[in-house]
């Protein structure tokens, strides 16, 4: 349904980061009445709002994007889209640089891109245009390592780790990237 939905264009203005986070925390409050979110929830939805639009600020390269949010069944899905910049990731281990859509792409590509010193986050790709993202816990907690490195990547740490599932797709057709954090309510 149309009502379950809240799109807003963003004009990658930093001062307006603040009520549009507030706009859309509302509308997931008030679609979400059936089946309320947990206060740990509601943080991580904030959290993926918070981190897509101050990274369309600092990495798209376009003057705007658009935030979709859309409450669906038991489905919260956050969704950002714009035309600037496609995805493009340094793999941890060989510093190696892939940007989507990834030309001849053979089989799946799967990489470290970030650690935490508690967290790792890989990425996988199993098609030239689309880019999953996910957590593996790291035995042996390295400390400092987030204190040593907080790389532009963490943000991607925070919105894989909030999320239930998250991941990239680019559209060659019409040269559009999109964000997608999906959170499944009937588990939190």
């Amino acid at each position: 349904m149309e009502q379950d939905r809240i799109r807003i264009h963003f004009t990658s203005n930093r001062e307006e980061i603040p009520g549009i986070i507030n706009t859309c925390l509302e509308h997931v409050v008030q679609r979400t009445k059936t089946s309320p979110s947990s206060p740990d929830t509601f943080s991580k939805v904030k959290w993926v709002i918070t981190e897509l639009l101050t990274n369309a600020v600092k990495h798209s390269g376009t003057g705007y994007c658009t935030l979709i949010i859309k409450v669906d069944n038991d489905t919260l899905t956050i969704e950002k889209q714009d035309e600037g910049n496609p995805l493009s990731l340094r793999e941890q281990a060989t510093g190696n640089v892939f940007r989507w859509p990834i030309e001849s792409l053979s089989g799946k590509l799967e990489f470290q891109i970030y650690h935490n010193g508690i967290d790792s986050l890989f990425v996988t790709s199993e098609h030239s245009n689309c880019a999953k993202f996910h957590i593996e816990e790291l035995e042996g907690v390295e400390m400092p390592g987030l204190l040593i490195d907080t790389s532009e990547h963490f943000g991607l740490l925070i919105m894989t780790k909030a999320s239930d599932e998250f991941y990239y797709e680019y559209d060659p057709a019409t040269k559009v990237n999109r964000f997608v954090s999906l959170f499944n309510l009937k588990n939190h």
